[in-house]
């Protein structure tokens, strides 16, 4: 199985889904990108499903490059597809604040859970085209370049996106700390 740092056991084929994918990294790809806990399976599976018919479409691996690239972009395109249905009936900010509710991680302390909620606020008011960059470019590590092939973008739409994403994600981190302080 393909793990975080792109390894893979011995024992496993390259040919099953589930078993080339990192299940882990699909699930947060699409946490990020505002697909609800409850939802998560559903979405690993249609990136699953997606990766099957586009292997069955063109034969063999389906022309793709790199599985991990190709699985990060259509896990965002699946959470935006998500979005655009149900117009967002409730933020991520309430999803994790919840989770953490349930069973908060005892490994991460307090500030670590505050920033993240911050962050994942602040991610939900973004629009989803700047959400889908920051996510692939910065949780997912994919280049520039790479993000612009698998869009099919240009790399300046691409890097416009990020420059402008990053802009709103500062200001509404900014104004969130300076509403704490006051």
């Amino acid at each position: 199985m393909r793990g975080l740092r792109g390894t893979r056991s011995r024992a496993a084929g390259p040919t099953a889904p589930e078993e080339t994918e990192d299940t882990g990294r699909l699930r947060a790809v699409l946490l990020m990108s505002g697909l609800p806990w409850n939802e998560l399976d559903d979405g690993v599976q249609q990136v699953r499903l997606k990766l099957l018919e586009e292997r069955a479409r063109k034969g063999g691996d389906g022309g793709i490059r790199d599985e991990r690239a190709w699985s990060a972009v259509v896990a965002s395109r699946v959470a935006m597809d998500w979005h655009r249905e149900r117009r967002r009936e409730s933020g991520l900010r309430e999803r994790l604040a919840a989770r953490w509710s349930v069973r908060p991680p005892v490994e991460h302390p307090q500030e670590h859970r505050t920033l993240a909620l911050s962050v994942a606020d602040a991610l939900a008011r973004l629009t989803a085209n700047q959400r889908q960059a920051l996510v692939l470019r910065y949780y997912a590590d994919l280049p520039v370049r790479e993000i612009a092939r698998l869009l099919a973008l240009p790399e300046g739409t691409v890097k416009s996106r990020l420059h402008k994403a990053c802009a709103a994600l500062r200001t509404v981190l900014t104004a969130g700390m300076e509403e704490e302080t006051a």
